[in-house]
């Protein structure tokens, strides 16, 4: 029964491929027809054949030439490290330098004024970095010297927007330091102007009841801000000295 069933499956298919092949010609086809429509198959499937190979043999010069300028535009780069005084690793190293200042320089900005007064070592450290970012060759590439130009711009607006650390003075001795508000005021590292010391005075009035008397030993604030004229009116002064 079996063997029965698979015979009439294998005629139903040859019925039903003998009636599309029979569908796909007229009745009266002849052999020549027939030979000429084969021919007229070769020829189309040469066709294709042709037009695959000139197409693989496109890619191929394709790729060649694109590895080719691939190795001319790495020579040039090369070439163009070279006269700036480094090479192919000298640059990967100053661009991830780049990268981590700017880095560095975002985190910083996002600082408040007391932190970035306690981040001082680190200010100093990107600034010394910032200098020798513009102190190398490889600056004069067009996307370094931009990038570094704004890092630069940045980093100096961050540092204008500063609040100055205040600093400590200790009084020193007359005989042996000279010290009176005139002469700490005109101190390279305090004022370097001598006319600005009611500055002083006034930061430090719970100590310095009379200006000019001041003790050896006292621990004197020396606020850093920019002298302001307000900074050197004596009005307070001369207000003491007559009363």
């Amino acid at each position: 029964m079996k063997n029965y069933s698979k015979i009439i499956l294998i005629l139903s298919v040859s019925l039903l491929i003998g009636a599309n092949a029979y569908a796909q010609y007229p009745e009266n086809f002849t052999k020549d027809q027939a030979d000429s429509t084969i021919k007229f198959r070769q020829s189309e499937v040469a066709g294709l054949k042709a037009d695959v190979d000139r197409t693989q043999a496109d890619a191929t010069k394709a790729s060649s030439d694109a590895q080719q300028r691939m190795a001319d535009n790495t020579k040039c780069q090369d070439a163009l490290y070279a006269m700036l005084g480094s090479d192919r690793n000298g640059y990967n190293a100053y661009r991830e330098q780049l990268a981590r200042d700017e880095q560095e320089l975002a985190a910083l900005r996002q600082m408040s004024p007391a932190d970035q007064a306690a981040a001082k070592t680190r200010i100093d450290a990107l600034e010394a970095q910032i200098r020798d970012l513009r102190g190398n060759k490889l600056v004069l590439i067009p996307d370094h010297k931009s990038r570094v130009q704004t890092l630069s711009t940045n980093f100096i607006e961050m540092k204008r927007g500063m609040v100055p650390a205040n600093m400590t003075y200790t009084v020193g001795t007359w005989r042996k330091d000279r010290d009176c508000l005139w002469n700490i005021s005109k101190k390279p590292d305090i004022y370097n102007d001598p006319f600005a010391w009611p500055k002083i005075w006034r930061a430090n009035m719970d100590k310095i009841h009379n200006p000019d008397i001041i003790q050896p030993g006292m621990q004197l604030t020396v606020v850093k801000t920019p002298i302001t004229p307000e900074d050197k009116d004596l009005t307070g002064y001369r207000h003491r000295r007559t009363h």
